[in-house]
């Protein structure tokens, strides 16, 4: 039982009680004097009644005090809470908002049964302690599932309802839910009000706690106590063409990683492609430890669409397989638009990522069949940007194919494409003439995905622009910090030319390899590594248009519309391959894995929890098993 009040703002007048104490500390009553020949008689009378007269003031002062706490108290509305009740007692009406934590960490087999079993148990435990005129919100920490259910219903049709939640391989942060709820709780018209979460108290969920507003008091109820626990994960996994790949070959590279301090031998690890086992092999894993693996693909006539990587780990199944897919290696279309010849070098790798089929037009050759037939634009050395051409640029952009800007020194000069940058928040400042080196790769982007810092180790630059774009992610950053190649969706800039007066870059081994990432990246958006995070929604980029079906990783097969970079492809929440096929036969594959945050099973500690509590004070966790006395 704890004492709360509805109107707590109200209790600041409490500190107008001590206004009867200042009254009768400064206000003294002064006699009315009265001249007498004798006051002996008076003064025996003053003796016996003056601690009457004390007592009586002192009994005003207090009931005047009293007066006024009752009023503020009366406005501040002050209720008696019930915290969860006992099955045999009765208790007042109370609003319960029950989360449980669905995250696929909670899949993990402790005493061979999934734990997650454990926390459908408890939430009945919990609503068997309700009676009908309690309310129950019960959600988890998947959004499809809590868009359908977060509203306040009987504690009978929540028991039906835990059934219906499962392990998600698309979860949010248990911020967003409370969040996402506080509204609902606010407005239900109950004096009591909880919030019981069920969790494995992975340290995934926690994010950005502090900043959860509670509708109530939130009591953290574990599944298990803390024990050591161990998993293998599948974390990556991806096409490599034989240009990059090391071998000349096509392979495949994967990533497994032992997330428990435990040495691991003999773990087994398959290549699947089109449904089918293709290469196996054992790996010795060190605690922590991840390990790269290359798998050759095979060389048989039959096309491969799809494939995944496994790892045999019987304890968390979950994130035992990486999903991936090959792409369709077609001819990037290329179309540089520069009123000079192109440099040797330059021209030498377009012929071979074309096959010699890319083209140069002028300026003034540009039309709406030119940009129709290509899917990358090279802008180079042009001498001039004239109205025309700002229109086609915009909408090179807006069909979602890509340019590639490649400046000069003389870009400055042209008004009509510094005027179409500036409308891009891009703005080429100052040419920066000092010596740097390339100390920045980010391989978290596709086109730098297989290159590091030291295959840049002998490309010099000399002269750069400094491009001030702060929408844009830097792929390539200098050692003076300054970005050298950086992108934003399909607009790819550079901020140096590509001539040996500015850079030798060009003639530098990794060009080959750079250009052709940028030219099937940007060029061929058929060739487009498709793989997405669950959740995501795919739009742009696919190279579909028209009425398709898809069938989902479970078997369902539902309709899709794309029109332009809009799509009905909205249910990718479980990880897997979504086949999407028109009349007659499979057009692509998309593949969806599920974050692999909580992959380490890391527990919030002792001093995290701690913390938690001492800033948010309204935050209780409790035990595994005493968590019934303890609330």
């Amino acid at each position: 039982m704890n004492l709360s009040f509805l109107n707590s703002l109200f209790l600041i007048g409490l500190a107008a009680a001590i206004i009867p104490i200042l009254i009768h500390l400064f206000i003294k009553y002064k006699p009315k004097i009265v001249y007498f020949s004798s006051l002996r008689f008076l003064k025996e009378v003053q003796k016996k009644k003056s601690r009457l007269f004390r007592l009586r003031e002192l009994l005003l002062l207090i009931t005047r005090i009293l007066i006024i706490i009752f009023f503020i108290l009366a406005l501040a509305r002050p209720v008696l809470k019930a915290l969860l009740p006992q099955k045999s007692t009765s208790h007042a009406p109370t609003a319960i908002a029950l989360i449980l934590d669905n995250s696929f960490s909670m899949n993990y087999l402790e005493k061979e049964k999934p734990i997650f079993s454990d926390a459908r148990q408890k939430a009945q435990e919990i609503l068997e302690l309700l009676n009908d005129k309690d309310r129950v919100m019960l959600v988890s920490l998947e959004p499809a599932y809590n868009a359908k259910h977060d509203y306040f219903t009987s504690p009978t049709q929540a028991v039906k309802e835990i059934t219906s939640i499962s392990i998600s391989d698309n979860t949010q942060a248990l911020q967003q839910v409370l969040e996402n709820i506080e509204q609902e709780i606010m407005n239900i018209d109950m004096i009591n009000k909880e919030i019981y979460f069920i969790t494995d108290e992975q340290r995934v969920p926690w994010k950005d706690i502090m900043d959860a507003k509670l509708a109530a008091d939130l009591f953290v109820i574990p599944v298990v106590e803390d024990s050591l626990r161990q998993n293998i994960s599948s974390v990556s996994a991806r096409y490599v063409p034989k240009i990059l790949s090391g071998t000349n070959e096509p392979v495949i590279q994967a990533v497994i990683k032992n997330n428990s301090s435990k040495q691991l031998s003999d773990v087994i690890v398959s290549l699947v492609l089109n449904n089918i086992t293709r290469a196996e092999t054992a790996l010795n894993l060190n605690p922590y430890q991840s390990k790269q693996l290359t798998f050759e693909v095979p060389r048989q006539g039959e096309r491969f669409h799809f494939g995944e990587v496994r790892v045999k780990d019987e304890m968390l199944p979950d994130d035992n397989v990486f999903y991936f897919n090959f792409p369709v290696q077609s001819k990037p279309k290329i179309c540089v638009i520069s009123s000079i010849q192109l440099p040797a070098a330059l021209s030498s790798i377009l012929d071979v990522i074309t096959q010699q089929q890319w083209e140069q037009k002028t300026p003034q050759e540009i039309n709406e069949q030119i940009i129709e037939n290509n899917q990358l634009f090279i802008l180079y050395s042009m001498n001039a940007f004239d109205e025309q051409l700002r229109f086609y640029a915009d909408e090179i952009l807006q069909k979602g194919k890509a340019i590639f800007l490649i400046p000069d020194e003389h870009i400055y000069q042209r008004s009509g494409l510094q005027e179409w940058l500036i409308g891009q928040n891009i703005h080429f400042k100052n040419i920066e003439e000092e010596l740097s080196t390339i100390d920045f790769v980010n391989r978290a982007h596709p086109i730098c995905a297989v290159l590091t810092e030291e295959h840049f180790q002998s490309a010099d630059i000399s002269k750069m622009w400094i491009v001030d774009a702060p929408d844009f992610v830097p792929l390539l950053a200098s050692d003076t910090g300054n970005s050298v190649l950086l992108i934003k969706d399909n607009l790819l800039l550079s901020a140096i030319d590509l001539t040996e007066s500015w850079s030798n870059i060009i003639y530098q081994t990794v060009f080959p390899v750079l250009f052709y990432n940028i030219g099937y990246f940007l060029g061929d958006v058929s060739s487009e590594i498709t793989q997405y995070t669950v959740g995501n929604q795919p739009a742009g980029g696919l190279d579909l248009d028209g009425e398709f079906t898809c069938q989902m990783p479970d078997g369902e097969i539902i309709p899709l519309t794309f029109i332009g970079n809009r799509s009905t492809f909205t249910q990718t929440d479980r990880q897997g391959h979504y086949f999407i096929y028109d009349d007659s036969h499979l057009v692509k594959v998309l593949s969806f894995n599920a974050p692999r945050d909580e992959s380490d099973l890391s527990l919030l500690s002792s001093a995290h929890k701690e913390q938690i509590m001492k800033e948010g004070s309204n935050i209780h966790f409790l035990t595994a098993e005493n968590w019934k006395d303890e609330i």
